[in-house]
This record gives C-alpha cells, structure tokens and sequence, in this order.
C-alpha cells in the first residue's frame, strides 16, 4: 500500500524520497521528465519508492490517487510551477486525501547590481535595452520568452543535460556553444568559471531557494561585476520541509527528522591581503553559510554571506545554537567558518574554540535535540611571522618566537631576557607602543659594534606595506635584497610583526632547547606565596604511574601552581591537557606557567570539580591533587563519565590518606573496584647549605594511588 504520493520537481522533493525512503516508507514519486527520473533513481531511494514518469493532467492526477489510495498527498514542485501545483491541490481534493504543500524558502539578494521583476516581459524588455552576453538559468518552461530574435544571439541557456531540454533549446533556435548542458546545483566558483569562460555580462535567475543555488550565482556575480536579473518567486501557501518531516512523522508514527549537520571551519586568512589566502581557505569561505571573525576580517563578505563580528567561543555558541534551530526546518546541513588572522595555529583563539566547539558537540550529542553531527576542521594560514621571514630571507624554524600582542610587562620583560641568548628573535606585537619600546632597547645597547638588527613589517603583503629597519653591524645576508626604510620620528600605528638579530648570541637557538624528557626545575616556576607546587620528583613519579600512550586526554584536578599540567604539556605533544582549577588566582598563575614555559596543549578550566567535569571532553587520564575533601565525589563523577580512565591520587593530608585507605580496602559503597592499584608513599629530603656543611631537609611525606576503574559485580 502506498502511503505518501510525492510529486517532486526540486531538491527538497528528491531529499524527501531519499528520506522517506531511508525509513522503508512506501511511496510514489511523479517526475515530469525522464532526467528527473533517472537523478531520483541514481540518489539511490531504496525498495519501498516507486517512480512514476511522465506528466500528468489533473483528471490524470486524480485517476493515479484513486488507485493508489496514499494516505497524504505533498506538493514538492518547483515554485514556479503554478498551474502543476493548482492541478494537485484540485486532485487531491476530489480524491479525498490530505494535501500538503513543501513550500522553498527563497532568499533576498544583495542590492549591488540586482534588479527584480515580477514577470518575464518586463524582464525580456529591460535586457533589450542592454548590451553583452546573457547567462539564462531559469529552466526551459521559460526559455521561449527569452529567446527573442534581439536576445537570442547573446543568449546561454543553461539547461538539464536531458532529451527534452535539448529539443526545447532547438525549437527556439538556440543551438551549439549557446547550451550549457549540467545538473545543478552549481558552487559559487563553477558560476564564476562559466561567467568567465562566455563572457557573461548579464545573468538572469529564478528567486528560487538556497537549496537551487541561488545564492551562489548572486555571489558568483557579486565578484565579477555582472549584472542579475531576478525573476520573483510567485507568493504562495506552504510550510517548510522540516514542517512536511514533522507532520509526515505524526500521521506515519515515525521519527522522520534530518540529522543536522554541523561543519564549522577555523579559517588562517593569511596576513592580511586576500591574495595571500590559501586555495583551500577561499574555497571553504566560498561554501559557507555563516561566517564568524573580527569585524575587519569579515567586512569584505557582508554583502555576499551572513556574517557576526565574532570570534570568542561564548559569543559564537548562541549563533550556532540559532542556527541548529533554522536547520531543522531549512537545509539540515550548515556551514560555518571563522576566520582568523595569519595561521590558525598560530597564536590564535583555534585552541580555545575547539575547546568550546568541542564540549559544546559533546552537550549536543548528549541532550535530547534530535538528530546532530558536528565536524570542526581547522584550515591552515600564512602568519606574519613567515611573510616577515620570507622578505628578509631569513630563517624562522629555529628562531625564538614569542607574541607581545596584549600581553603587557611581564611578556616584554620575558623578551628582553631572550634577546641576548638568541640569534633570532619574531615577535607579534600590539602596534606601534611595542615596537618604540624595542627600538628604544636595542639603542640603549649601542657600543661600537652594535650587535642587535631589528626589523618592524607594516601591513605585510598590502599595498602600502613598508619594512622599517634599523640595522648592526650584521645584519644577515638575505636583507640586502629587502627594501628597508629607516624607522621614522614618529612610528605609524597600525600591527606590526617584528624580527630582532642578534650578531653575537649567547646561546644558539637549537632544537636541544626543548624539552622532552620529565623534569621540569621547580625554580623554573613562576610561584606564589600560599599556593602550593607539587614537587619535581614527586611530579615524575605520578606521571610515570599515569602510563600515558599518546594521544591521550589528561586531567589535572586541583592543579594549584600547574605543575602537572605544565609538566606533560611539555613533553607530549599529541594530547590535550586540561588544567582544572577553582580559585580565580591559582588558575591566572597557571596561565602564565603555562605561557612562561611554552605548554601550548594546556587548556585551564576555571571551575571547581566535580561539577566542571560534564562540560569536559572525557578523559584517558586523571591526575588528582587538590581534592577539597571532595575526592570520592570526584572519583564518582571520573567513573561516570570515564569508566576507562587510568586515575593517579596524591595525598599529603591524613584525612586524604585515610579516604585512600578505605577505596583500598574495598568497603566504601560505591560501584567501582579499583583495579591493579599501585600504593606508594615517598619520603623525600633535599639537601641545603647549612655553613661549610650540607644538611637534609626532610619535605612533607606524599602517598601516591594510581589505579583504572573496574565496576562492582552487580553494580
């Protein structure tokens, strides 16, 4: 028994055969044309869809639905198809079953250029009135208004590659070069190639709805100057195809709803000019629906996307919260990028919005909002460091490299201490006041011999870039080839990147410098009277219990001065570490040990566990120091959301020590055992000077329980 009648016409017609289809739900589908039938069946509809061809009269119509006997009747024709649409609403209606219209939204275009007419003769007239080649794009239905003897020898019609669009075309005598025979819809840049390549000055469209493509060939026309005609969608009754799912669901007693699709692209723009986008970065721009980014990043997308000037994860969840609500009653698939400058992993907000794209997915996916996928890409960039780098010919691999942009004393101060050890040295600055202040450094150096070169770039790769440069006394071998301009009195604002030479470096800038073994010096810290720092050796021994195999998603809890975290920040390099910690104060030092010693795959999380941990990605690993007499809680809460977590515990207190000896003994009620647990308690003494004599000094005794879960039998 058929229970849909499904007359199609448009991309949501055929999405909904697929779908209804996909649920095994028997249907008929009527098509017009015998392209249209073999694109149905080429989607793959599955068994229970039967395609019908052929075009029907409305007595025919009603003859099928009698026979048929569907429980609903929908509507999936073009809008435009006004007499096929009236003709199944009479049918339907003498046959006695409900009907039901999937009405397209269509989409306003921008104003630049475009032009709108409600009918075709004022359309055809005002197109005589011009001059240069015509790209038609409305179908054949309208091609014979078009193909007046003034027009039809500029005219390209772009048509379905099938039998009875290119007999249409011959009638109306528009013949070889003049068809355009594709299956649509067609990107923004294929619009663009075919301006191109018939050299279109006009192009005339349907104000059909984003799922026709419409929006790229007003885009496609937006870049290239040409001039769009638009053709006025006919105002009509309908609901949306979200609608159509819900109600279909309702009267067939099945889930029906898209799984919405999520792909949110973190963009590098590059340094600056949109020439120095990459290919992948322009493409992916060119695809989305939404763009995200500063205002001075998306001001040259206003008026060819949808754009928000942000760029802050909290700022961007409720717009994409917006969205996911629009894509259950629109397209269920959204595209959305923010754009961000020079290299996305460079310096960057990308670590801290996949960090909220991220826990953000995972609430999704849990709460009970339908059907949802969210892929996060991260498109790669050209940073101002590289392009500095490559005009002055020099090297930035084995450089020191460091951002001062919004950082204050502390990061220049960190700087000056770098410059004497490094033979070079690029630096992001926040404008004009950071390099005066450099400038103002290396000429208190002087001597005879000066020994430090600095070079500021200017809005690299624009058109009034400069390189300003002052210079010692070896200023390397590839800037004779770079134009330099002495620093002026007064220092342009505007952003800068920097490169520093250091002629005579105390110590070359080598790989040996990073870390890669456990063992960070606790004077390395930068520490604070009252927040405790777990030691150096009792760092190493916990992490070595955590048996970490990369990649791996790392907790540290309590993590007071960072230690932990910084610790296997530094050495692993596949993972994600999330430095957990509640007091405002501990958690800002822990950003600068996590900035002092270059621990970029540190993320701190401000919160008090356990309740922080939900929002979390789950972890492989868990290292327990600050517990605030809430370690069982915590453990609990690791359990659930993580039940093949490895957990480490270190103790100094009594009271912690004794909650360990109770999880060891196995008598606490909760569901977990602790599975191979590892007990130690390490009594360390560090000698100090005491006179002409060493003494020891005995530090506070820790115990350290490393475990995995394993659950209760029964529980």
């Amino acid at each position: 028994m058929i229970k849909v009648f499904l007359f199609a016409g448009t991309t949501e017609g055929r999405r909904l055969a697929k779908r209804l289809g996909a649920a095994d739900i028997p249907v008929a589908v009527s098509v017009a044309t015998e392209y249209g039938a073999l694109v149905l069946e080429e989607a793959g509809l599955g068994d229970s869809v039967t395609v019908l061809r052929g075009r029907m009269t409305e007595e025919e119509m009603e003859a099928k639905l009698r026979e048929t006997n569907p429980l609903i009747v929908v509507d999936a024709t073009h809008p435009y198809a006004l007499a096929a649409s009236e003709n199944i609403r009479n049918a339907a209606g003498k046959a006695g079953i409900p009907y039901l219209r999937l009405k397209r939204k269509t989409k306003d275009a921008p104003s630049r250029k475009v032009f709108m007419f409600t009918n075709p003769d004022t359309l055809v007239a005002a197109l005589k009135k011009t001059t240069g080649n015509i790209l038609l794009t409305t179908g054949i239905n309208m091609l014979k208004e078009f193909a007046d003897e003034e027009l039809k020898k500029r005219l390209f019609v772009r048509v379905l590659p099938g039998e009875e669009s290119l007999k249409v075309c011959e009638e109306n005598g528009i013949r070889g070069r003049q068809i355009i025979a594709m299956q649509g819809p067609f990107s923004q840049e294929m619009n663009r190639a075919t301006i191109h390549s018939y050299d279109i000055r006009h192009l005339v469209t349907k104000q059909s709805g984003r799922s026709g493509g419409f929006e790229e060939k007003i885009f496609a026309a937006q870049e290239t100057e040409t001039a769009v005609y638009i053709l006025g969608a006919p105002e009509e009754e309908g609901i949306s195809y979200g609608e159509v799912l819900d109600r279909l669901g309702e009267l067939l007693s099945v889930d029906l709803r898209d799984t919405v699709t999520i792909t949110f692209s973190l963009v590098g723009i590059g340094p600056g000019d949109r020439e120095f986008l990459t290919e992948e970065g322009r493409r992916v721009i060119e695809e989305a629906d939404v763009l995200f980014g500063a205002e001075r990043m998306v001001e040259p997308y206003k008026n060819t996307k949808q754009v928000f000037p942000y760029y802050q994860g909290e700022e961007i969840l409720p717009r994409l919260e917006q969205l996911l609500r629009e894509a259950r009653q629109k397209d269920p698939h959204v595209r959305a990028a923010v754009l961000l400058s020079g290299d996305s992993g460079f310096y960057s907000g990308s670590a801290g919005l996949i960090f909220y794209l991220s826990n953000w997915r995972r609430r999704m996916l849990l709460s009970d909002e339908g059907r949802f996928s969210m892929q996060i890409r991260t498109i790669p960039g050209i940073s101002s460091v590289q392009m500095l780098a490559a005009r002055l010919q020099e090297r930035w691999d084995t450089a020191y490299i460091d951002s001062l942009h919004g950082e204050g004393d502390e990061a220049f101060n960190r700087v000056l201490r770098e410059l004497p050890r490094r033979k070079r040295v690029f630096l992001l600055t926040s404008g004009s006041g950071d390099v005066k202040r450099l400038l103002a450094w290396v000429r208190q150096q002087g001597g005879h011999r000066p020994r430090y070169s600095l070079y500021a770039g200017y809005r690299l790769t624009y058109s009034d870039e400069v390189i300003y440069g002052e210079e010692g006394d070896r200023p390397g071998l590839g800037i004779e080839d770079a134009k330099i301009t002495p620093f002026p009195d007064i220092i342009p604002d505007g952003l800068y990147v920097v490169m520093i030479r250091n002629s005579e470096p105390e110590e070359e800038d080598t790989e040996e410098n990073v870390q890669h073994t456990l063992g960070i010096s606790n004077d390395a810290f930068l520490q604070k009277q009252g927040i405790p720092i777990t030691k150096e050796e009792i760092r190493t021994i916990a992490i070595s219990k955590l048996r970490i195999h990369e990649p791996a998603v790392i907790y540290d809890i309590g993590s007071g001065t960072g230690s932990f975290a910084v610790e296997l920040g530094r050495v692993l390099r596949d993972s994600r570490i999330f430095a957990i910690e509640k007091e405002p104060e501990r958690a800002e030092l822990i950003r600068k040990n996590v900035k002092h010693l270059n621990a970029a795959s540190v993320a701190v999380v401000e919160g008090e566990a356990p309740d922080i941990l939900d929002i979390l990605t789950p972890p492989t690993h868990a290292v327990i120091g600050g517990s605030d007499g809430k370690l069982l809680s915590i453990l609990q809460s690791l359990f659930r959301i993580s039940p093949e977590c490895r957990v480490v515990v270190t103790a100094t207190t009594l009271e912690t020590k004794a909650e360990i000896a109770s999880l060891l003994s196995g008598q606490l009620p909760v569901e977990y055992e602790l599975a191979d647990p590892e007990y130690v308690e390490i009594n360390l003494s560090r000698s100090r000077k005491l006179g002409k004599y060493r003494s020891l000094k005995a530090e506070n005794p820790v115990a350290i329980l490393a475990f995995r879960f394993s659950r209760k039998p029964g529980a």
